[in-house]
């Protein structure tokens, strides 16, 4: 069983949650990388909490409680989809390497001031242990290099996270160039942020809580009858109303119980494209947690939205 079924409450998650559909509104608002980048890191420090709460060890260092939840909740089919993903690879080869902001301001590096280059060699030194971690990757199968691989891959985001948190204020005035930079690098970390988002969540995208017209035996349901999959019954919180006719859900984690079904597929992956459009744009498509027979889960479902 994941990790996530054996939690007694959402607690954390719900929160991890929040902040990643605010992400995901960002996403759709077409606002920049770096906004969404910083909410995704929010919503991946909520998990990490969680995470450290289960495993008892709040003194853990924020970075190596990073790297550990990344190396021990990533199960074996879940790091060959993340190793082999395009995502760790466009990071690993991300040029020019990222550079720890912190690095560079400890050793006093100036804006508008050209960067020395045993500088530029000390502050990407996490992003080339990355690089070099990731080139072994494919010639040693060995647990120890694919352990390197995660723990570089979860320092370098790390990185990433302190770049974004630093904001462009220096000493020496204003690094107006750093906006950019922190633009292009969230342009690669997204779309690792999201994966880890759900892979940590036991492939939240693979489940969709279904609360009415796509369920078993109800008008749309051959939606998803063509898709490889299996239902069972679960809870949420929220409140349910009627529009037009059709039921339209609003997720609220302390709101009043609400019975659907959850759907899991390994199809659904490829089909939220085409589910979203016929939902249409009444909809949106969100994720918010549920409970099942098995424990909590985390899954995507189609809530109300201003159209």
């Amino acid at each position: 069983m994941n990790w996530l079924g054996l939690l007694q409450d959402p607690g954390h998650i719900d929160q991890a949650i929040i902040h990643f559909n605010e992400a995901k509104d960002r996403i759709e608002k077409r606002s920049s990388k770096t906004e969404v980048s910083r909410l995704l890191f929010n919503a991946l420090n909520k998990i990490q909490t969680e995470w450290v709460l289960r495993a008892s060890n709040d003194k853990m260092h924020q970075v190596k409680a990073f790297q550990t939840m990344i190396l021990e909740g990533l199960e074996a089919e879940a790091r060959d989809c993340f190793f082999n993903s395009d995502a760790l690879k466009n990071l690993a080869a991300f040029q020019p390497q990222i550079m720890d902001h912190d690095t560079l301001r400890r050793r006093r590096s100036r804006p508008d001031v050209k960067i020395g280059s045993d500088l530029i060699k000390k502050a990407a030194e996490e992003h080339r242990k990355l690089r070099t971690a990731y080139d072994a990757l494919f010639t040693q199968r060995k647990k120890e290099v694919q352990d390197r691989v995660l723990k570089r891959a979860a320092g370098l985001l790390y990185v990433v996270r302190s770049n974004i948190a630093h904001g462009e204020k220096t000493p020496y005035g204003p690094d107006l160039k750093k906006k950019d930079r922190d633009e292009q690098v969230s342009t690669v970390v997204v779309p690792v942020q999201l994966m880890l988002f759900d892979l940590l969540l036991d492939y939240a995208n693979q489940k969709l809580f279904t609360y009415g017209t796509l369920a078993p035996g109800k008008p749309n349901h051959s939606i998803l009858s063509g898709l490889e999959g299996r239902w069972g019954r679960c809870t949420t919180r929220g409140e349910l109303v009627e529009v037009s006719g059709l039921p339209i859900f609003h997720w609220k984690p302390f709101g009043s119980n609400i019975e659907g079904q959850l759907f899991v597929s390994p199809d659904l992956a490829k089909q939220w494209a085409q589910l979203d459009q016929f939902e249409g744009a009444c909809y949106k498509r969100r994720m918010i947690s549920v409970v099942t027979n098995a424990g909590i889960s985390v899954a995507n479902v189609y809530l109300g939205a201003q159209c």
